[in-house]
């Protein structure tokens, strides 16, 4: 037994024996390689690697002698920050975060005493201990220790690794970031080299360390296309207060007496950046997902103003060849700078100030003609360091670091295809709604071109009628933190200054949808963003205009936004929109009454007490149509037994038209039921609301109000409804009573069906509206003021006028 034991130790140690040759064999065969690198010189430019067993690799595990200063957690979220001071305020909120593991990679300047309960700490001592190859690279003294903290996570098991300094603060508990399958998001529209984040963020006059000075001055699109993509496995998101930017800006845009407070629009859909488009991001607020690991090395022969952008350029090349992305996220981290001297950053910045536009358009044209990733990221090491972006240590240090992957157990992802297009969704024009103003620091402010064509539009429109009115009182205007959905039947778009003027300022994102694209002046002169719908089928069908408009409910949920919910309004409708501040930002809202005498609407606005947000109250009785497809043809039930079979003939044309529409997707829902939980809870949500099975409802839809909490319910079920081509005021009752409308009172919208009387005529009851419950008032058709129509102007003005708006003149 003992002499089979000492069998088995010497089989052990010469198998390890060999090993250490086969990799000795490699360092030295890559140094001597490089020994006679020069300016003309031609390379041997494949990496191959070793096939080594499972058996061999696990004796080759690095030593273990780590001390800790905490218990590691039991986790695959890693935090990466090297630190030369005692835990600053920022490192202890990292530490606190659920679910992350925090290590602090030391310096030879970090305190020996280093401590903080729940943190790995990586002691210069500690790090010599693991065995690492890169170790003999890396100097001290050096942002690019933090190479080693990459190294220990991912042998560590890290799935997902944050990295960041020690004076960044998250703002969200690094909820922002992404890590489903797949994520919602927007490319441009047209080709580009570069594209500045900062710009598409609200901060045209500000860009990123590392952006190629030559296109500083570039006007950015307001053109995209929404795309649902696999989710980005690089994420920067972008940073308030004191963000990333280069020595430049700062000796020439920057106070010196205030410090730096600059705020991007935390509502821009995430921004992806595709093939062939570069942006420099740096490791200030950064997520790796595992198959971009690989990417993190920082290289050591640059300053430490140039590494973490160098990496960048260097690893968005790479990321295209195995289908990844980069995307620049909203703002979900807020920084206070450490002191900097900006003299010293300047001179420290130089090589990109120098060779960032140079090695964009090197990496732009670059070609790797090997299928094997750990190949290419050697061969593109070695032709930077050939071309004078890096020094020849770099390269060599990109050689140990595959190694010390791929010894740690790393799997490498696979090469995919290299092809430029990629699926698109839908095109958006985009901008971003903040206002800045253009001194530094910058504060977000109402200014531009827009308040002033508003005032000049309110002037024109209501000046002699209601000049005494006009004050000098300034309102503070309450942005609702959710999108303002504003859709058009028909390409008629005279009402957008009018509709500019009564919401401008009071959501954080508005967007109009139609059939068609407004003219660009309109689009330009108002600064408005724009998505369509598909009309060809409905004209072909000569379905009534707008009949599947919810198809823009459904693209503007699929921008990624972080809005607490969407409001859908007709363009024809008009709503108290001071009252909106007071509706639950959670529930559903979709609340209709009608009416046709003025008799009626006084009486309904009597009769209806008014809502109290803190006494939710459940509907306990139906006041709308509903049918039946559980025996075959399409029956509408009986509003008094609504538990009994229905037989009775439909009550609505529509139930009638579109029976084979609703019956194909009703159909459709139980066969996917077996596969979409979302789908079979909101079968059950149907059945237990409308009291019966394979029944829908009617509705008028001309508003509605989703939370953020029920956009993947939405989406799921709405497209298969929109596949079918359900009508809309069937679909989206049938989809929101099921899934949440828990209270009737909620966002009540008065439909006035008063044909050739009070619906052509609303001014009489217009300030009755005003003063009741009432939140939307349909039809109001602002439009008619072009053709000037007395009454509508007269409207318009009195609600300026009114304390539900914000007078143009009192901002």
């Amino acid at each position: 037994m003992k002499h089979q034991q000492k069998k088995m130790r010497n089989l052990s140690t010469m198998k390890m024996l060999c090993v250490t040759i086969i990799l000795s064999v490699f360092v030295y065969s890559v140094i001597f390689k490089y020994a006679f690198i020069g300016k003309n010189a031609g390379l041997q430019k494949e990496f191959f690697f070793k096939e080594i067993d499972d058996e061999i690799r696990d004796e080759m595990s690095y030593a273990n002698e780590i001390t800790y200063a905490g218990n590691m957690r039991n986790a695959d979220k890693w935090i990466i920050v090297t630190s030369i001071s005692y835990p600053t305020q920022d490192v202890k909120s990292l530490a606190n975060l659920p679910e992350w593991q925090l290590l602090v990679v030391a310096d030879t300047k970090t305190p020996p005493d280093w401590h903080l309960d729940g943190v790995i700490f990586l002691s210069v001592a500690a790090q010599q201990s693991l065995g690492y190859k890169i170790l003999e690279h890396i100097p001290y003294s050096s942002y690019t220790r933090k190479n080693i903290g990459y190294l220990y996570a991912i042998q560590h098991g890290a799935k997902l690794i944050y990295e960041t300094d020690d004076d960044n603060h998250p703002t969200d508990s690094l909820k922002g970031f992404m890590t489903a399958e797949t994520m919602y998001g927007v490319v441009p529209s047209s080709a580009t080299t570069v594209l500045n984040p900062y710009a598409y963020y609200g901060q045209p006059t500000t860009w990123p360390r590392g952006y190629p000075l030559d296109n500083i001055g570039d006007n950015i699109s307001g053109e995209y296309n929404a795309v649902h993509w696999k989710t980005a496995l690089i994420q920067q998101g972008a940073v308030n207060g004191d963000p990333d930017v280069d020595a430049i800006y700062r000796l020439t845009r920057k106070s010196n007496s205030k410090l730096l407070n600059l705020t991007f629009d935390e509502y821009m859909p995430p921004l992806f950046y595709p093939k062939g488009t570069f942006v420099p991001w740096n490791s200030q607020n950064t997520l790796f997902l595992y198959d971009a690991f690989w990417g993190l090395l920082l290289p050591s022969s640059v300053t430490s103003r140039v590494t973490d952008i160098w990496r960048s350029y260097f690893t968005q090349t790479l990321l295209w060849l195995i289908g990844g992305h980069l995307s620049y996220l909203p703002p979900n981290c807020y920084q206070l700078r450490n002191s900097h001297s900006y003299i010293d950053d300047a001179k420290q910045e130089k090589k990109f100030y120098d060779q960032a536009g140079e090695l964009v358009q090197f990496l732009f044209s670059w070609k790797c003609k090997s299928n094997n990733l750990p190949s290419c990221i050697q061969i593109l090491a070695d032709d930077m360091a050939l071309k004078g972006f890096w020094d020849i240590s770099d390269a060599k240090v990109t050689a140990a670091w595959l190694q010390d992957l791929f010894t740690i157990g790393y799997e490498f992802p696979k090469m995919t295809s290299t092809r430029l297009n990629e699926p698109i969704d839908f095109s958006i024009t985009l901008q971003s709604d903040n206002r800045f103003a253009v001194s530094i620091p910058s504060k977000q402010l109402y200014i531009g071109e827009k308040k002033s064509r508003i005032k000049n539009l309110y002037y024109k429109t209501c000046y002699q009628a209601h000049a005494s009115i006009v004050s000098t009182q300034k309102q503070l205007t309450h942005q609702n933190p959710i999108l303002l959905l504003i859709i058009f039947n028909t390409p008629r778009y005279e009402n957008i200054p009018y509709l500019e003027s009564l919401y401008d300022g009071h959501f954080v994102k508005t967007i109009y949808c139609g059939p068609e694209p407004p003219s660009k002046a309109v689009l330009h002169e108002w600064e408005i963003n724009f998505i369509t719908f598909n009309a060809t089928r409905q004209r072909a069908k000569m379905d009534p205009p707008g009949s599947f408009n919810y198809e823009c409910v459904l693209k503007v949920m699929k921008l990624g936004m972080r809005v607490k919910g969407v409001l859908s309004i007709a363009d024809d409708a008009i709503m108290k929109v001071k009252s909106i501040r007071t509706l639950p930002l959670d529930e559903i809202w979709h609340n209709s009454k009608g009416f046709i005498t003025k008799e009626d609407f006084l009486k309904l606005v009597k009769h209806t007490p008014k809502f109290n947000k803190n006494k939710l109250v459940k509907r306990n009785r139906i006041y709308y149509p509903i049918a039946s497809l559980k025996y075959g043809s399409i029956k509408s039930c009986n509003s008094s037994n609504l538990q009994g079979k229905c037989t009775l003939d439909p009550f609505s044309q529509f139930f009638i038209r579109y029976e084979t529409n609703i019956k194909d997707a009703i159909d459709e829902l139980y066969q996917l039921q077996s596969s979409n939980e979302i789908i079979k809870t909101f079968l059950v949500g149907l059945q237990r609301k409308l009291l019966g099975e394979k029944r829908v409802a009617k509705m008028a839809t001309d508003v509605y109000y989703i939370p953020q909490k029920h956009f993947q319910k939405f989406i799921s079920i709405a497209e298969v409804f929109f596949k079918h081509r359900v009508f809309l005021e069937i679909a989206v009752p049938t989809i929101l009573h099921s899934i949440g409308v828990n209270d009737n009172k909620l966002g009540a919208c008065a439909y006035n069906w008063g044909y050739g009387t009070t619906r052509d005529k609303p001014l009489p009851i217009f300030q009755a509206f005003l003063d009741s419950f009432l939140v939307f008032l349909h039809p109001v058709k602002l439009s008619s003021i072009t053709k000037e129509n007395m009454n509508m102007v007269e409207l318009f003005c009195a609600a300026l006028n009114s304390h539900h708006f914000t007078h143009p003149f009192e901002q």
